[in-house]
């Protein structure tokens, strides 16, 4: 297994430098509408959907609801810094603010996971309906990211977006490595039972030395680092959430993987379930506190 994991990671790391260094903003939006796709089929299989052909129907209308959002919008521009000062309404900031509510909404459900499932007892289009949301609005905020500076340094957005998955990926690595050796307290038994209050703390603690790292490889404009690493905690914090979201998702469907798209990782959701939750949040938190 973990052989599989380091030879199918190996292979998609050029696909990874590709999407974010080789397209222009257009490119790397229809990269992201097609794994918005396989998402959305993967979602499907999480709410209860069984049917082959509801599952390609969903990931269909998850596709189509973004280039809805592209069509009314199509410089796909969005700056949360200036939320505060002029207020416009545009079809990407209608789909990130539903997706800051969605965040709210799935966070309180897997903080009452234990006590309360009636979220799961009125079929899948309650799930269905947060899906369509979550994955709408990581692609709008991953390709919000991506136009940060793009006029001046093209592959300046490609760094910052690459910046926000090694956060993930440093709190990934970091929870396994520490989990393995030193995890005894549970973090959430009912949801996630591998993940350790341990590990947690150790994919923090990468997390922070990926962030500072990394904040003076791009020359972030930071004037108070007690902010900015509180801002990086919260971050590393969302990325768990995201990942114990699709992890109580695939417990109710008693599912170990979201699918078997990429071997020895699961699916694309596996994959990027917290990077789903952070993308939002990271471009609200670094834009408005000026940093990017």
């Amino acid at each position: 297994m973990l052989k599989q994991r380091i030879i199918t990671g190996v292979l998609l790391l050029p696909v990874v430098g590709v999407v974010l260094f080789g397209l222009n903003l257009k490119g790397f939006a229809l990269a992201l509408l097609a794994i918005n796709y396989l998402m959305g089929w993967e979602w499907a299989r999480l709410a209860g959907v069984q049917s082959g052909a509801s599952k390609s129907f969903f990931a269909l209308f998850v596709s189509f609801l973004a280039l809805v959002v592209w069509y009314f919008n199509q410089n796909l521009q969005l700056w949360p810094s200036t939320w505060f000062v002029e207020w416009h309404w545009t079809s990407t900031l209608i789909s990130y603010w539903l997706t800051l509510m969605a965040w709210v909404l799935a966070i309180i459900m897997i903080l009452v996971s234990k006590y309360n499932k009636s979220f799961w007892t009125h079929g899948p289009w309650f799930r269905l309906a947060i899906g369509a949301i979550l994955i709408v609005g990581f692609w709008v905020s991953a390709i919000s990211v991506r136009n940060i500076q793009i006029s001046q340094d093209p592959y300046f957005g490609g760094y910052l977006v690459l910046y926000m998955l090694t956060l993930i990926w440093g709190a990934d690595v970091g929870g396994y490595i520490f989990g393995k050796l030193f995890g005894k307290h549970k973090l959430a038994p009912s949801v996630s039972p591998g993940k350790t209050w341990e590990g947690f703390l150790g994919g923090l603690g990468l997390s922070l030395v990926v962030a500072f790292v990394g904040s003076y490889l791009l020359n972030f404009k930071i004037n108070d680092y007690f902010i900015f690493a509180g801002s990086v905690i919260f971050i590393t914090v969302i990325s768990v959430f995201g990942d114990l979201f699709v992890s109580l998702l695939k417990r109710q469907e008693n599912l170990k993987d979201t699918s078997h798209l990429l071997p020895g990782h699961g699916g694309i959701l596996d994959r990027l379930d917290s990077s789903l939750a952070v993308a939002p949040f990271f471009l609200l938190i670094f834009s408005f506190q000026g940093w990017i």
